[in-house]
């Protein structure tokens, strides 16, 4: 199968999932995701607002603001995405494909104590990530190399091997109900 057939495959699978699977998988990720040494050390923590049953990454959100991290959430511009600063009185407005984006225009300037929590449609064993066909996080993973990434998925997202080309940038880790994946 190629990229747009596994996307389209794998994203209908998501789609059916009930809301207390959901609710269950998505708090065992987070909290597997607490547990990594580059969550603890983070400064910066980039996460992003789940739609369409996407992992729900409120609970590392909740978290990281408790543990007194700088959240950043993406908005996109043109073919572009940015971090901005988020906060509990930062507004959400609709964005770009309906999905919720900070108020706030204060963007991030990433270093090596940002981490970025990354949600996607397919996963490999050896590290590759399919998203959703917009190539954001692979071009602002591009400028700034420095950022230390962890994908997060349900496992039935992750497969033996897909397809990838050169541009795609893997996550440094994979982190899912059931498994952990390290880059290679």
């Amino acid at each position: 199968m190629n990229k747009k057939e596994l996307r389209k495959k794998i994203l209908d699978l998501r789609s059916r999932l009930a809301a207390d699977e959901l609710k269950t998988q998505s708090q065992t990720i987070c909290t597997r995701v607490t547990e990594e040494k580059a969550y603890e050390e983070a400064k910066n923590v980039c996460l992003y607002m789940p739609v369409r049953n996407e992992i729900d990454v409120s609970y590392l959100l909740k978290d990281a603001l408790d543990s007194e991290k700088n959240v950043w959430l993406p908005k996109v511009r043109d073919n572009d995405m940015e971090f901005c600063h988020y906060d509990e009185n930062t507004e959400l407005v609709s964005g770009e494909y309906g999905i919720l984006e900070p108020s706030s225009e204060y963007m991030l300037e990433p270093d090596e104590g940002t981490l970025i929590i990354m949600p996607g449609a397919v996963f490999s064993c050896k590290g590759d990530r399919i998203g959703y066909g917009g190539g954001y996080y692979d071009r602002y993973l591009e400028r700034y190399p420095v950022c230390k990434t962890i994908a997060v998925c349900y496992d039935f997202q992750l497969l033996t091997d897909i397809p990838s080309e050169p541009h795609d940038i893997k996550p440094q880790r994979i982190i899912s109900e059931k498994r952990e994946i390290i880059s290679d």
